[in-house]
């Protein structure tokens, strides 16, 4: 079964295809090989033996048929010019050396079996390929050579690579089967995990390995995917609790303003005050729904293909300002200290609503002549954006709270708001990739934003 899995496996069938490949072309290179060996040993072949016919040619004119019988003679008892066999016939059929067997005369080539002479296989006749040369005054003569060690040669050629591609399919194979294997051990590891998330078990992972490779890097990618997945349902969770649990006083606030003016409600006066309770009652909670749905918004990423380059400096002037009068009004103060020209990529109008969302908060929780301050800088290759106050402060143990939904310090809890403005911070900084850090501010508290800074 493992075994039959394997071979149905994407990665067997593409090494199968790679080794399917090599083979056609090894055995295409063997082909040409083979092709162009033959050619080249048969031309050196017949080259061989015409010289030698030309020179033995030579011979015979310069001196008769003694001098040509004289030269052979020579040349059987030296075995010179490669082994060649001989053989010279005169106009009455004798042969005068040589024991290549008679025969006709006529010009050209020929081939000839003979008994064998050591070098065949078992049971395979001598192959000799015969130049019969016409000479004057009826002689002829004959020189050939076994014609087997060039066709031995390309036999040899084909055989070595018959050998080289079954080892390579051999071992093609098996690295196959074992690679595949492997494969398939991380693939059923990847599809146990899957089931489990299925199950409900949201906290597995798939296992990674020391050594990255292609399969860890989806590996890290899926399970920053599935991280990613937990905190959502953990939000999700959460949110759902914190809205069932905040929207239960305001609810329960309704109702009872409503069953009693339709209990004890008689004028149209009574009436009208009843209803004005009711609509602020509603339009806080429409205000707490907008909230909610403005943080998911942002959470989802879809405003981030929005951004562009803007200038932070100008929008944090142009917010202070807008600022001013109110906090003033409040009988507070507020301090300005800009650096020019900030640029960093982002949403304007987000940035604008994280930067609005603490300053009112700044605004609301802090009593009056609280001195609040924005602030601008760069700060180790970053834009650090800043509101502090001389205010009461935030409780060491809440500041990392304060950000979650619906959450309210207990002294805060009879002022206006519904705890989703630093919510909002806290996401809007998360769409920016930026980071928000709470600290004292000896005395009051300081917000910071750390936003990456624009480059072209």
């Amino acid at each position: 079964m493992r075994l039959a899995q394997t071979l149905r496996s994407a990665s067997f069938k593409l090494s199968a295809a790679y080794v399917g490949l090599f083979t056609v072309s090894v055995g295409v290179l063997a082909g040409l090989t083979y092709l162009l060996a033959v050619s080249r040993l048969e031309a050196d072949f017949r080259t061989h033996i015409e010289a030698e016919t030309h020179m033995l040619s030579g011979e015979y004119a310069s001196g008769g048929a003694p001098s040509l019988l004289h030269a052979i003679s020579e040349r059987l008892r030296n075995r010179l010019a490669g082994g060649l066999d001989y053989t010279v016939i005169d106009a009455q059929g004798r042969r005068l050396a040589g024991a290549l067997p008679p025969g006709s005369c006529d010009a050209g080539w020929k081939t000839i079996y003979g008994p064998p002479d050591g070098d065949e296989p078992a049971g395979q006749l001598e192959n000799l390929a015969v130049l019969v040369t016409p000479l004057p005054q009826g002689y002829c003569l004959m020189i050939g050579d076994d014609f087997g060690k060039v066709s031995g040669f390309g036999s040899l050629i084909l055989r070595t690579f018959g050998w080289v591609i079954l080892v390579s399919l051999t071992l093609a194979v098996a690295g196959g089967i074992f690679l595949s294997s492997r494969f398939l051990k991380r693939i059923d590891a990847i599809n146990r995990t899957a089931e489990a998330i299925i199950e409900g078990d949201i906290r597995q992972r798939i296992p990674r390995r020391a050594a990255p490779d292609d399969l860890d890097r989806l590996a890290a990618t899926l399970n920053r995917m599935l991280d990613r997945t937990t905190e959502l349902m953990e939000s999700l969770r959460h949110v759902t609790s914190d809205i069932a649990h905040d929207l239960r006083t305001p609810l329960g606030r309704l109702r009872n303003q409503l069953e009693d003016a339709k209990a004890t409600a008689a004028t149209p006066d009574e009436f009208r005050v009843t209803t004005e309770r009711a609509i602020a009652e509603v339009d806080g909670l429409l205000t707490t729904f907008s909230a909610i749905l403005r943080i998911a918004q942002i959470e989802s990423g879809s405003r981030r293909a929005g951004f562009k380059p803007l200038s932070l400096s100008a929008l944090v002037n142009d917010i202070g300002d807008s600022f001013e009068d109110a906090i003033a009004e409040a009988g507070k103060s507020l301090r300005i200290a800009v650096a020019p020209d900030v640029v960093v990529q982002g949403d304007a109008e987000l940035l604008s609503q994280a930067l609005i969302n603490l300053l009112e908060n700044a605004v609301l929780h802090t009593p009056r002549e609280t001195a609040i301050t924005i602030s601008l800088e760069l700060c180790e290759g970053q834009a650090c954006l800043s509101v502090s106050d001389n205010g009461p402060g935030v409780p060491e143990a809440d500041r990392e709270r304060i950000f979650k939904r619906f959450f309210r310090l207990e002294r805060s809890r009879s002022s206006a708001g519904n705890g989703l403005g630093l919510s909002i911070v806290s996401a809007v900084t998360q769409l920016h990739g930026a980071q928000i850090t709470v600290c004292d501010n000896k005395p009051g508290l300081n917000v910071t934003l750390r936003l990456p800074i624009y480059s072209d």
